[in-house]
């Protein structure tokens, strides 16, 4: 009777909290997978400036599938808000990701005609033809940050 249903219940509530704690620590350590990051830079051709950005309103399926499949976990482009042509994007990848080689030309990605075709088209928007990777001074998350020197 009685005592089976509580035996029962109290098997269904472990089951219940231990799927929560999976769960819990499958979100964790997803989020927390290593990363590399890079910030680069380039400057849009002026008569280009709203051509490139309607482009990256419907980035190409194609693409988008390629740069995942390659280790990109989050890109994003940032534009001025002032009109200048002087473009940020900003790459976090899986830490065994190489841009040059798995995602430049000659890569497994280019051999995919629409992902070719869109990083040709995108290039001759670019004054001097592709981005330029720049140094990383400072970061900062909820964890930690590169200080290396005492503030003291």
């Amino acid at each position: 009777g009685g005592g089976e249903c509580v035996m029962y219940l109290k098997f269904a509530a472990g089951l219940v909290l231990g799927a929560v704690a999976g769960s819990l620590a499958a979100l964790v350590l997803c989020r927390s997978r290593p990363r590399k990051r890079v910030m680069m830079r380039t400057r849009i051709k002026r008569h280009r400036l709203e051509e490139y950005k309607q482009y990256h309103k419907g980035v190409w399926p194609a693409v988008e599938e390629g740069l995942r499949r390659y280790g990109v976990q989050l890109l994003t482009i940032h534009a001025p808000t002032d009109g200048s042509n002087l473009f940020n994007m900003y790459i976090e990848m899986d830490v065994d990701t190489d841009l040059g080689r798995d995602l430049g030309e000659g890569s497994e990605y280019r051999q995919v005609a629409r992902a070719k075709q869109w990083e040709e088209l995108m290039g001759t928007m670019f004054e001097a033809g592709s981005w330029e990777a720049m140094e990383e001074v400072y970061t900062l998350d909820q964890w930690t940050s590169t200080n290396s020197v005492s503030p003291d």
